[in-house]
């Protein structure tokens, strides 16, 4: 049977904000990011860790009303640290959480238990925080379809363009890079698209740049990831987030061509007709699928489409 396809909202951007540093959280939407990812893990120390989650929690409840996604990356499994993270941080206004070092689906599996308790518990929508792993290590990666097939809180996941040259996935795999543009990875980054999607996962992480004032390698990164099937970037550095968000933006032109397609491909299913030449092309509704995914993208990125008519499309 096909896999399901799991829908959720569209990002293009996630910035990373320290969670022991609440001013930063605070003024972090107005940098134009889609989500926030409020750090509980490797940006902060272990003697802050507590007093972090006592400020994550108060910038969710300070920011659940502005329009920006709000997650929370979480220390691991078997650091001691994540069931104190997840009692602070679960409350309104979480949208999703990202499970650092993922090892395997088990570790999801039980991720999704103790989040449902706490949704029970404190009232909050059942089965609404999403969760996003991280796996780092070759044996996660290699498991990234089983990790994200043991719970439907998963929506987003995969990594385009392979992990990232100063991050543990690299090392795990012994990889060597030449240089930050990680080519080494490619082949990694392809199979961890290709496991996601068949999850049913379509919205996947581009590369991140780790250069904080190289603005062209983010633009760099950003196309190549995009052209591999990423649909949305993190970044560490709020100049990076304009970058990002045109990058993933459909353009005004490809907006007008899926409404022209649209158009066309509705006239001729109206005379009975599901393939048409179409500027020297065949169209059928595969292209019309192909279509009105830009024209989702344009919506959720605040982009005027216009009049696009309503077409009944066959799921498969």
């Amino acid at each position: 049977m096909p896999q399901t396809f799991r829908d959720a909202k569209c990002y293009r951007s996630m910035l990373f904000v320290p969670g022991h540093k609440l001013d930063w959280m605070l003024k972090a939407p107005k940098y134009g990011p889609d989500a926030l990812i409020l750090d509980l893990e490797d940006s902060v120390g272990i003697t802050e860790k507590p007093a972090a989650r006592i400020a994550v929690t108060e910038a969710i409840k300070e920011l659940r009303i502005k329009p920006v996604g709000l997650f929370v990356r979480l220390n691991a499994w078997r650091t001691g640290c994540l069931v104190d993270d997840l009692s602070a941080v679960v409350v309104e206004g979480l949208n999703g959480v990202m499970l650092s070092k993922t090892e395997g689906p088990e570790d999801v599996a039980a991720l999704d238990l103790v989040l449902g308790e706490l949704e029970r518990s404190r009232g909050l929508p059942l089965g609404a925080i999403e969760v996003c792993p991280y796996p780092e290590t070759a044996v996660a990666m290699y498991r990234l379809y089983d990790i994200c097939m043991a719970s439907q809180r998963i929506k987003r996941a995969g990594s385009a363009t392979g992990p990232n040259p100063q991050g543990d996935g690299g090392r795990s795999l012994g990889l060597q890079f030449e240089d930050d543009d990680a080519l080494e990875g490619v082949a990694f980054g392809a199979y961890s698209v290709l496991q996601a999607r068949a999850a049913g996962i379509v919205h996947i992480e581009g590369a991140m740049c780790g250069q904080l004032d190289d603005l062209e390698m983010v633009r760099r990164f950003g196309k190549k990831s995009k052209r591999m099937g990423a649909s949305f970037a993190s970044a560490i550095h709020p100049s990076h987030i304009p970058i990002i968000n045109e990058v993933y933006s459909p353009s005004q032109k490809e907006v007008d061509e899926a409404r022209e397609i649209i158009s066309a491909l509705a006239e001729g299913i109206a005379r009975g007709h599901a393939a048409i030449r179409y500027k020297s092309k065949l169209l059928d509704y595969a292209n019309l699928r192909a279509a009105m995914d830009v024209i989702k993208k344009a919506e959720a990125a605040g982009i005027d489409v216009r009049d696009v008519p309503a077409v009944e499309i066959p799921a498969y």
